[in-house]
């Protein structure tokens, strides 16, 4: 098991350090910071919210979003990060400059990326073409997080699978 895990941490930290190398790709930066910046506070999955209760069609998407938001919240934020106290990329090597504000949190798993996969499988599973351009997003807000070296890959990819796991659970529930 430790042989496993080492191995996910090497690889989660090349990835991490090949990503700081294409910071000079201004406009990529600028994507990443906005993608990212949009998933601050679910902002973007509370403005989603916010627009389908414009349409009656859609309020009980919009309060399954809602939901989704405070389940991740609740799940990943405060209780699994709480629990794992994983160090951020950032936080270990704080000679890397970032293109962010330094998040004073935990690592494991994203938070970002948790709600966004969340929010997504909720949209996907009342409106399934809207729902893939949701994935789209959500799955460039995980890649921001890598980008922006305050996540590892391995947050992203626990944050994916928790994410569709609320979603999926708050759907049918």
């Amino acid at each position: 098991m430790k042989t496993i895990l080492r191995n996910i941490h090497r690889s989660d930290l090349r990835l991490s350090f090949y990503m700081t190398q294409l910071y000079h790709h201004h406009i990529l930066n600028q994507a990443m910071k906005w993608i990212s910046y949009c998933g601050n506070y679910g902002m973007i999955w509370l403005l989603t919210a916010i627009i389908a209760l414009i349409n009656p069609d859609s309020h009980s998407m919009s309060i399954h979003l809602l939901i989704a938001l405070i389940a991740s919240a609740l799940i990943a934020q405060i209780s699994i990060k709480s629990l794992v106290q994983r160090h951020r990329p950032c936080h270990l090597y704080p000679d890397i400059p970032l293109l962010i504000p330094t998040p004073h949190d935990s690592s494991f798993p994203s938070s970002h990326t948790t709600s966004a996969f969340a929010c997504s499988t909720i949209i996907f599973l009342f409106y399934p073409s809207w729902g893939i351009l949701a994935y789209l997003f959500a799955f460039l807000t995980g890649l921001s997080r890598i980008y922006l070296f305050v996540h590892f890959l391995s947050d992203v990819i626990c944050g994916m699978l928790l994410g569709i796991g609320i979603g999926t659970i708050i759907y049918y529930i």
